[in-house]
């Protein structure tokens, strides 16, 4: 998994462990009404219900799983208590009595058993499930196909599991060697010759997006009608989220006769405009007796892909469109704090589109995740500056142009940063005024993310500040973040020309017109980016 972001672990599956701890220690305890003293020699198990039925079968199922527990930890001391299945229950032990500490009360009961005739059942027991299962695993050692192979191993591997004798059945009557440990040897052989591929390719998708996966052998041949885990789920990222957990989506498929298998993208709510990871494997621990090495099989075959899912791409990369032409910048004249670097200039611009909001969290978190970057920004672990709405920071202007050749790679569309003409033209909406709303310093209104603004002290989630949109429309265009920009105005080399202002400055630097140039190569907590779309002349 990539090291910046990490498989969630579902909430069910702590809560089911939970359970799982309560319950063992539960099966271990005896009844409340009376005391009884266990002899030397014996195995006891201890059952209580609403009905005589439910009691004994509460009883014998906690007395054979105490016997195979304390069977495997003569060998292991630090074993886990095993599990077994009603069904095995039912096989074994059938001609023991049941003793009730109180003759009036048949709600509470418990059997015991000798070590010695708990010896001789289980060694008759054993001999039974072994000579069951050996020829299902002679057929995995001979010839056959992949797939029938690891189906026959999975159901071996569950009965042995449901039987509890994972770690206690050997292959050979009197060997030493595990019968689970043989078949798992034979899967990892099966496995070290099976290649899983995603040919989706990582990155954006959408509704028309088709998951594909092929599974094919060391040759090359296609392994049809095996049996394909896939699992989607939402990552945890670096970035914070006030989303709710959202559990996995976990279903098994089987490859067609060209070992191609079409994956279905979740159809919940919960999973659009989502980053997401889809995980494909083999099958082993689909099932309630799965083993941590029926798990461990699933993980050598895994293969992963990394995507944002959007919904509608448009709406995901709002922008608007400014037409060609001569445009004013630089200062207006009722600018009275307007320094003489700000003066009045004429621009020439082709027609561009500028997004409404700058780049977010989220946005960039995805672009990390669909190329497996190496790298994050600075703050990007920082509970101050990583709410997935927040606008990103702690970025260089390499880092806010190689964003944009993703995008333009993923989307078709060219994006760029925008130069500081065209930012301040997108900034001023066609109108004469000092600051995106109008001449008001942001305190009058509370239009801007500036110093001092009385609702944030860090970087704001775009769009905080409606009241302080200009009139196209566009978001955040004064304070918050200053934004790159592919200009480097007075032509300082290394240095580019940020503009907007931040929640770092006071209302002065928020004017439209002011800038500053800074270190191309620095990663500012109050410097981030927005991005500008070439508009195609179809004239």
């Amino acid at each position: 998994m990539h090291r910046l972001f990490e498989k969630k672990r579902p909430l069910f599956l702590l809560l089911a462990l939970c359970v799982s701890i309560v319950c063992a220690a539960q099966a271990f305890s005896k009844p409340k009404s009376e005391s009884i003293k266990e002899e030397e020699g014996f195995y006891y198990g201890y059952g209580k219900g609403s009905t005589n039925e439910e009691a004994l079968a509460v009883a014998k199922k906690d007395l054979i799983e105490t016997a195979l527990t304390a069977t495997l930890r003569q060998k292991n001391s630090r074993a886990a208590r095993i599990t077994i299945s009603d069904a095995s229950v039912a096989e074994r032990l059938t001609n023991i009595k049941p003793t009730y500490p109180n003759s009036k009360n048949l709600l509470n009961v418990y059997y015991r058993v000798s070590v010695k005739d708990w010896e001789k059942d289980a060694k008759a027991f054993d001999e039974k499930l072994r000579k069951s299962l050996t020829p299902r695993y002679d057929s995995l050692i001979g010839r056959g196909a992949a797939a029938a192979k690891i189906e026959t191993a999975v159901s071996i591997l569950n009965e042995l599991a449901a039987n509890g004798e994972t770690e206690l059945l050997t292959l050979q009557a009197d060997g030493t060697e595990l019968f689970s440990r043989k078949v798992e040897s034979v899967c990892q052989s099966i496995l070290n010759n099976l290649e899983f591929t995603i040919s989706t390719k990582n990155g954006i998708v959408g509704p028309d997006t088709e998951f594909l996966v092929n599974v094919s052998d060391s040759t090359g041949a296609s392994v049809p009608n095996l049996s394909v885990k896939v699992v989607w789920e939402i990552p945890d990222m670096a970035i914070s989220t006030a989303s709710a957990e959202i559990p996995e989506v976990v279903s098994v498929v089987k490859t067609d006769g060209n070992g191609n298998v079409k994956i279905d993208y979740p159809v919940g709510e919960e999973y659009r405009n989502k980053i997401v990871c889809l995980t494909v494997s083999t099958a082993f621990s689909m099932s309630d007796t799965a083993t941590t090495e029926m798990r461990k099989l699933d993980a050598q075959s895994a293969v992963e892909g990394h995507y944002v899912y959007y919904e509608n791409i448009e709406s995901a990369y709002k922008s608007v469109t400014i037409e060609a032409g001569e445009y004013a910048t630089g200062a207006v004249a009722q600018d009275r704090r307007a320094g003489i670097k700000e003066k009045e200039r004429t621009a020439e611009l082709a027609s561009f589109a500028i997004d409404i909001y700058p780049v977010t969290n989220m946005q960039y978190a995805a672009y990390l995740y669909t190329t497996d970057a190496l790298s994050r920004p600075e703050y990007f672990d920082n509970d101050d500056y990583n709410q997935e709405q927040q606008p990103v920071v702690g970025i260089t202007a390499a880092d806010a142009e190689a964003y944009a050749a993703w995008l333009s790679e993923q989307t078709g569309w060219s994006f760029r940063l925008p130069t500081d003409d065209e930012w301040e033209v997108a900034a001023r909406a066609g109108t004469e005024n000092i600051y995106p709303w109008g001449d008001d310093v942001p305190s009058k209104s509370k239009t801007a993310n500036y110093k001092g603004n009385g609702r944030f002290k860090t970087p704001s989630p775009v769009g905080s500040f409606m009241n302080g949109n200009n009139a196209w429309g566009l978001v955040d265009m004064a304070g918050n973040v200053w934004e790159w920009t592919a200009t480097s105005r007075e032509a300082q080399e290394g240095f580019r020309t940020v503009k907007g202002g931040s929640w770092m400055d006071g209302p002065v630097d928020l004017r439209i017109s002011n800038y500053k140039n800074i270190d191309s190569e620095s990663s500012s907590p109050d410097v981030g980016f927005r991005l500008v779309k070439e508009v195609i002349d179809e004239n």
